[in-house]
């Protein structure tokens, strides 16, 4: 079989002693060929697991026949208890594959309805794991995936803004209805072409002027509906609005924009910065956070800035 056959899987969302049911492989180095690692009825042990991560294997291959046995799986796992003795890693791994897949489906076929009820079936999700205590920051960082796909910023973007909910002490009610926003607070961004989206080089001025119809076109799409609230609509339309009233679509003021529209806005930036982009390579967590703290009390909240300052923080000297 050719590579064009395969896909990655993350090895975080495999469980030990466990049979996933379909044949595991991985890819060959030095060419494009792709060697069986594991069999479908054969377990993954914690050896082989650690092994893997060992030898700095982050991605296991699986054929494209079996992606639909994968996601059942993926979502038994995301949808497991604490009395299932799941490591808290797997459940986070596989609740991001499934939040992935589910957005890049909803995304493409631009049903609002469904992707609405979806980001709120899966915000409730990632809440309940985020909200656990022994969840750490470390727990996230390790399974996100990093390309600059729509669905994958808006993912990521929501489980930061959990994350960062939970810890300024948003109740775990609120922490949901955020990190559904997360979910949502790019959806403009389908009326976009990829041409412009994931350009290379530089945008040019007209092409600028279309990014930045995104919150307001976003907002459009989300603003009849009675199943959001104040907080996630603004989170969608005002995520690049500055405190200094320098930002877009309006240009508000800090006393106008949202407290989870303030919230997104640094998370936003945050995983921009560190995530693959068409025109550069990703930044290093710690020169993300000195090129946010440039724009601390001018575009971001000093005091929601200085949480997640303090989350990431905490992260790279573990």
């Amino acid at each position: 079989m050719s590579g064009v056959d395969f896909i990655p899987i993350s090895v975080s969302t495999l469980l030990p002693r466990e049979v996933v049911g379909l044949d595991l492989y991985q890819r060959e180095a030095s060419s494009e060929s792709f060697k069986l690692y594991r069999a479908a009825d054969y377990p993954l042990t914690m050896d082989d697991l650690g092994r893997l991560r060992g030898r700095g294997v982050s991605r296991l291959y699986i054929s494209k026949a079996s992606q639909s046995v994968y996601q059942s799986y993926l979502r038994r796992v995301a949808t497991s208890s604490k009395n299932d003795a799941v490591p808290l890693t797997a459940r986070v791994g596989a609740l991001n594959e499934v939040v992935r897949d589910v957005l890049q489906t909803a995304f493409q076929r631009e049903d609002v309805d469904k992707t609405v009820h979806a980001a709120e079936k899966l915000g409730s999700l990632a809440t309940e794991i985020i909200s656990q205590d022994e969840f750490t920051a470390s727990d996230l960082f390790d399974v996100l995936h990093h390309d600059y796909a729509t669905f994958t910023h808006s993912a990521n973007v929501a489980f930061y803004s959990g994350l960062l909910a939970s810890e300024l002490g948003y109740s775990e009610t609120d922490v949901g209805l955020i990190t559904t926003g997360g979910l949502l607070h790019d959806l403009g961004k389908l009326d976009i072409g990829e041409e412009i989206l994931c350009k290379p080089g530089k945008l040019e001025d007209h092409e600028f002027r279309i990014i930045r119809q995104h919150p307001g076109l976003g907002f459009k799409k989300l603003a009849h509906r009675e199943d959001l609230n104040t907080g996630q609509l603004m989170m969608a339309y005002q995520h690049h609005e500055r405190l200094d009233g320098r930002g877009y679509p309006v240009g508000c003021v800090e006393a106008d924009i949202h407290p989870w529209a303030k919230l997104c806005s640094v998370v936003d930036v945050f995983e921009a910065l560190t995530s693959q982009r068409p025109y550069r390579s990703p930044m290093p967590r710690r020169k993300a956070l000195e090129l946010l703290d440039r724009d601390c009390g001018k575009a971001f909240d000093p005091e929601v800035l200085a949480c997640w300052k303090s989350i990431i923080h905490r992260d790279l000297a573990n």
